[in-house]
């Protein structure tokens, strides 16, 4: 089952207006396009990247991760 959402065009006033109600519907994917005069912008919700997709397909980790193998001691 997949979900279409269509995008959502409004203006910069009720985009300010309605900030709270447009950064939920960003929450659930959907695009936003905001006009200004001439001009449109688009807001959206952006998935963080983790260090883990940086180094996919670039590096192999071997071993324990939590484990570098040097003595520590935590200091206070």
């Amino acid at each position: 089952m997949s979900v279409t959402l269509s995008d959502m065009k409004v203006t910069s006033r009720d985009f300010q207006r309605d900030f709270a109600r447009m950064k939920a519907r960003a929450k659930t994917g959907e695009a936003i396009f905001v006009t200004s005069g001439t001009e449109e912008f688009v807001f959206q919700s952006v998935k963080p990247r983790t260090w883990q997709g940086a180094l996919k397909g670039k590096a192999r980790i071997a071993g324990d991760l939590f484990s570098t193998g040097i003595e520590w001691e935590a200091s206070r």
